[in-house]
């Protein structure tokens, strides 16, 4: 052979070797599951990057992505109703693997917070918000407004529906405590709600406590045989009342996988543009420990702890002495007694809560698809609220209210085939409220004893292109009521009260194409008057208004039908969700402000009364989550309005429309550039003599933040500054009670340190 033919030749060989090294024949392939449910998401979407070419799963969630290169490979990962998941792998070899989305629109009427984050996973998300009150995380969600007392308190709206309508499952369990009134806030700390949904339907048809259809799940996040030992510390700054917040957290998977959280807050009096919002100062300590144990494949223990301790300051401004100051405090520009000066003190009126639940549940799973649960939770809520009173004696309380609660549950579920699936449950619960000696003052609820035992039955029918599910459920509510005469000579009146209440639920979704889906559901419910609409007399410090019940109100009846359509483009950039509702209740117990004051020993105050009427609700939302490029885009506009038919009058306290609109920009060196707008408009659907002041003008607040993600020692350390109400707005939402009073807080400059392993 000649030397030029051996140099050809080897030369060919040295090719031939590089061609077979980068050949791209290799596979990633997977299957993606819901977070929750661990529940096959059929038709999702994966997106390689770098190529820009993408696959769909099959109808089992199975994906195959073949004919990739050796290197850095991103695929982004989507589904109709998901957050989005990026993961970047250094592809060598075929690779198999599960993706987990945290789904939060699965066939039922779910929706979740989800602002906007660019490649921030949700968990993260939260704790981003978590230094605020649980009621205004949970506005993030489309639909969802804050029915609010000042700073004190936020309890959730959602489409017009609030307070006793509007169950709270804290872990699975009713959170206990929120019948006393629409003052109090959810006794649960937002540094341990891992994910936030609101569920309506056949799939709320599962949770127990006292609802007319949507319930609100706070859950933390989920220990399974995957969980990977970690933990957190992070601390917050608010300028506005100058807060503190400290988290720390840590998870470890041992001989018993479990995470343990504690929390402290601290803030002064909140400023609103022109002035102090005097005594609205708080504290606040909380704990919460989880444990798991996997004894073996069929047996799984679970175990959840938490304690809620708070002390919150009521805007000193709204109590007054007389008739005359009340009038014209009413809608003041500026409150009664504004200090000159911000203070960490804060004196009476005030609240003092402390809340601890306790959770037990045994899964058995004899065999794949057939799985039986126990659970047992409960509680103690322990209540203070503390009046400003003549002669200085401000540390003897005049509302003590303890409760004891307690909940059994029972629950199967059970795969019929691989597209079937039937669930059954029963509950049992006691709740023993009482009213602690010493406060020398008619309690405002009375002593009672409450058992309810409920049960309910779901079906799902889940094939590729129709799915459909329908359920029902029964409840009986007894309650026994002690109270005392409001007349002399002062006597004990025992009441009693059977209800029984049912509801049923029926809903299909159409799967037109790959991209767009619709759904519709069709719901029936019952719900049985709470004791604080039945038996409320007297002052109700928290909202600074006399209460007064009614103990012959009867069942609200609800109808609610409902349409949805969905829509996520192939490479998972857009999504688009839209939906309209109609909701007619018999009996809708509202709690109307009277054209009334009334001056008692404890000072002056407006008086609020409840009563049901018939009532229609009816209204839609629209959600667009987009990504261009390095921006992300979240926007919302919900529409609610709600009419009394037997008055012909608008119904009070609904919320006004609103657009709630978040951007979200990647910036080189791992900055991430945020921005949001909320646009809120005047409640313009009420007559003037239905409240006691007219609703406020609309107003429009702005906010902006900056943030990075450090790698300090292989762990991640995140740095955020964040701007609240950027133009220092002066403003009185419609739905706080203590717009009669004063404006809301203004610009609040905060910064949050989180490290991370």
């Amino acid at each position: 052979m000649s030397r030029k033919s051996w140099l050809v030749g080897l030369l060919l060989l040295a090719l031939g070797t590089c061609v077979r090294a980068q050949r791209c024949d290799l596979r990633v392939s997977g299957t993606m599951l819901d977070e929750h449910g661990r529940e096959e998401l059929a038709f999702a979407s994966v997106y390689a990057v770098e190529t820009g070419e993408g696959v769909q799963a099959d109808a089992d969630g199975n994906f195959v992505l073949p004919g990739r290169c050796p290197g850095p490979l991103t695929l982004r990962f989507s589904h109709i109703g998901c957050d989005p998941k990026v993961i970047t792998l250094n592809l060598q070899r075929d690779t198999s693997f599960a993706v987990y989305l945290h789904h939060h629109d699965n066939y039922t009427e779910t929706v979740t917070v989800s602002a906007t984050g660019a490649g921030v996973d949700y968990e993260e998300r939260l704790d981003r918000q978590a230094d605020r009150q649980l009621g205004l995380v949970l506005e993030r969600i489309t639909g969802v407004s804050s029915l609010r007392t000042g700073t004190a308190a936020n309890k959730p709206v959602f489409e017009g529906l609030y307070g006793n309508r509007l169950s709270i499952q804290n872990n699975g369990v009713p959170q206990a405590g929120q019948q006393w009134g629409n003052d109090h806030a959810p006794e649960i700390d937002p540094w341990v709600a891992a994910y936030v949904r609101v569920v309506e339907g056949v799939d709320a048809l599962r949770y127990g406590g006292s609802t007319l259809g949507p319930t609100v799940l706070i859950e933390p996040a989920p220990l399974t045989e995957r969980t990977t030992p970690g933990g957190k510390v992070a601390y917050g700054l608010r300028s506005n009342g100058w807060g503190h917040t400290l988290n720390a957290r840590l998870t470890d998977t041992a001989y018993v996988a479990y995470r343990i959280s504690a929390s402290a807050k601290a803030s002064g009096d909140r400023r609103a543009p022109d002035y102090y919002l005097t005594n609205t100062g708080q504290r606040e300590g909380n704990v919460a420990v989880q444990a798991a144990k996997f004894l073996n494949p069929r047996w799984t223990a679970r175990a959840y702890y938490s304690l809620f301790n708070a002390s919150i300051g009521v805007l000193r401004g709204s109590h007054v002495g007389n008739l005359s100051d009340l009038e014209e405090a009413i809608g003041r520009p500026r409150p009664f007694y504004t200090d000159p000066g911000f203070s960490y003190d804060f004196g009476s009126p005030r609240q003092r809560v402390s809340h601890h639940l306790l959770k037990g549940e045994l899964t058995f799973t004899p065999s794949p698809g057939n799985t039986y649960s126990l659970l047992y939770g409960g509680q103690l809520d322990d209540r203070q609220e503390f009046d400003v009173r003549r002669g200085g004696d401000d540390d003897r309380a005049a509302l003590k209210l303890r409760q004891y609660s307690h909940l059994l549950e029972g629950q199967h579920q059970r795969k019929l085939g691989d597209q079937r699936s039937l669930e059954a449950g029963v509950q049992l619960e006691n709740v023993d409220n009482t009213n602690q000696p010493g406060t020398g003052i008619l309690p405002l609820i009375p002593d009672y004893l409450a058992n309810r035992v409920g049960g309910y039955v779901t079906y799902h029918y889940k094939p590729e292109v129709f799915r459909y599910h329908f359920g029902a459920r029964f409840d009986h509510q007894y309650y026994e009521a002690l109270t005392i005469s409001r007349d002399l000579p002062r006597r004990v009146i025992r009441y009693r009260h059977h209800y029984n209440t049912v509801g049923a639920s029926a809903g299909a979704s159409l799967r037109v194409n790959r991209r767009l889906g619709g759904e519709t559901e069709l719901t029936y419910r019952q719900r049985a008057p709470q004791i604080n609409e039945l038996y409320s007399q007297g002052l109700h410090q928290g909202v600074s208004g006399i209460e007064e019940g009614d103990s012959s109100l009867l069942p609200e009846r609800s109808l609610k039908a409902s349409l949805e359509l969905n829509y996520g483009s192939r490479d998972g950039t857009l999504s688009l969700s839209g939906g309209v509702f109609y909701q007619r209740v018999a009996n809708f117990i509202n709690l109307e402000p009277e054209q009334e004051f009334r001056l008692t020993v404890r000072g002056a105050f407006p008086v609020f009364t409840y009563r049901g009427v018939d009532a229609e609700l009816y209204g839609g939302q629209l959600t667009a989550l987009a990504q261009l490029g390095d921006l992300d885009i979240e926007s919302g506009v919900a529409v609610v309005r709600g009419y009394n038919r037997e008055d012909d009058l608008p119904l009070v306290y609904m919320p006004p429309t609103n657009w709630r609109t978040a951007l979200a920009y990647a910036l080189p060196a791992d900055l991430l550039l945020t921005a949001s707008a909320l646009v809120v408009a005047r409640q313009s659907r009420l007559e003037a003599e239905q409240d006691i002041l007219p609703p406020p003008p609309g107003y429009a607040l702005f906010g902006l933040g900056l943030a990075r993600t450090l790698s300090l020692g292989g762990n991640d350390l995140n740095l955020e500054l964040e701007v609240d109400n950027l133009l220092d707005q002066a403003y009185r939402d419609y739905l706080d009670r203590q717009r009669y009073f004063a404006d809301a807080p203004g610009r609040s400059i905060n910064f949050r340190l989180s490290y991370s392993w």
